[in-house]
């Protein structure tokens, strides 16, 4: 084999997505493929409406209903640069300006994206030839828990964080294993929109670039070069923040509402409810996950789960997670979960990935009941009392 040969043989790809180079969308029909979401996104839609029925409009404990009373107050005609800090995140303050009707149209508009979500990650399954059962339990186990409900309709801000976020781990793992560089550039540019949508997304890419590192990958010595493309647009985002901030001399995190100053009294709580029955259902889709990972036999893709608890957290204490939202955490688990599980190929690989998709299924319903603010939400949809 000649010297040219061996370059192009060691950078050939082992795994390739698609022989023709086409991935094909799912449904084919574009008018399908939009119907299907639209019939996804209509019991969330009756969901939202139902909502402001039974709670008389009253969205002020949510957190679409302070999205909609700070995009109000925000002083748009202000020269005062510090006022800027207040549009972060850019992305939904811009959409919360533009999309009618307060908290209900916000909540309506979140449904929407949870349809698409759904969607495509239906798409994603089925470009992987994943077994029917498997992809009937994952999305029944993602679309059939009141934590996506909840966050669908009473966050928008999470809603579109989560969903850039699921679309940008599908594409990593398009990347990484399959060598596709236009999902790798639009991975990372997903991972910078998420940042942009949800103050939480500024630490997505953080788990990103690890995901990368340890995900199967195509090309063996793409490791770091793997990470620095997912995680570049994030931080490119971060440093023109802090520039802007040191520029017109109000500190290098001034544009980033929140501050991300350490609270004790957030650090405080947060280390007494890990340590109470609570906290450890609140672990258990981590743990959960973890465990999977280690039996599939790719330990090293388990330890994204941890940290990315770990980056929620410290989101929160931070002072990052928008007030009214829960369930942030299992909802990123189950997207890690449906984005890096590979293809089961025997028997076994099938009832393992779907007795964890079960399992996943019967914690959110438990954190729905244990949580007061999610529980709250169900039962004013029930008609009962706040």
């Amino acid at each position: 084999m000649t010297t040219a040969e061996s370059v192009f043989a060691r950078d050939a790809p082992l795994f390739v997505e698609s022989e023709s180079g086409r991935i094909e969308r799912y449904p084919r029909n574009t008018w399908l493929r939009w119907g299907v979401r639209l019939l996804a996104a209509l019991p969330f839609i009756g969901i939202a409406v139902w909502f402001q029925i039974a709670s008389g409009g009253d969205w002020s404990d949510t957190a679409n209903g302070a999205l909609a009373a700070r995009v109000d107050g925000l002083p748009w005609g202000s020269s005062d640069v510090a006022a800027l800090a207040e549009l972060y995140p850019i992305l939904t303050s811009v959409l919360a300006l533009v999309i009618p009707g307060g908290a209900l149209g916000l909540a309506i508009a979140g449904a929407l994206v949870g349809g698409i979500l759904i969607q495509l990650i239906i798409q994603s399954m089925q470009r992987k030839e994943f077994p029917q059962p498997v992809r009937v339990v994952f999305v029944a186990t993602l679309a059939l828990t009141p934590m996506f409900a909840f966050v669908m309709t009473t966050s928008f801000e999470a809603a579109l964080g989560l969903t850039f976020f699921g679309l940008g781990m599908v594409d990593l793992v398009r990347f990484v294993t399959y060598a596709n560089t236009q999902a790798g550039f639009r991975a990372g540019l997903l991972f910078a929109c998420s940042a942009l949508s949800d103050s939480t997304g500024l630490f997505v890419a953080i788990v990103a670039a690890l995901a990368a590192a340890f995900l199967v990958r195509s090309r063996s010595a793409s490791r770091t070069a793997n990470a620095i493309v997912v995680v570049f647009p994030t931080l490119a985002l971060i440093g023109s923040l802090v520039l802007l901030g040191v520029a017109f001399r109000l500190g290098p995190l001034a544009m980033i509402r929140g501050n991300l100053e350490w609270d004790p009294a957030r650090a405080a709580a947060v280390a007494e409810q890990l340590l109470s029955p609570s906290g450890l259902l609140y672990l258990a889709p981590t743990i959960v996950v973890v465990l999977t990972a280690i039996a599939l036999r790719y330990p090293g893709v388990g330890l994204v789960a941890p940290v990315m608890t770990a980056m929620i957290l410290l989101a929160f204490i931070l002072g990052l997670t928008p007030p009214g939202v829960s369930g942030i955490n299992y909802l990123l688990m189950l997207l890690v979960a449906v984005a890096v599980v590979p293809k089961p190929t025997t028997g076994v690989s099938v009832l393992l990935v779907c007795a964890t998709s079960v399992i996943l299924w019967g914690i959110g319903w438990a954190q729905a009941f244990d949580n007061d603010t999610v529980s709250t939400w169900m039962r004013i949809l029930a008609g009962g009392a706040p």
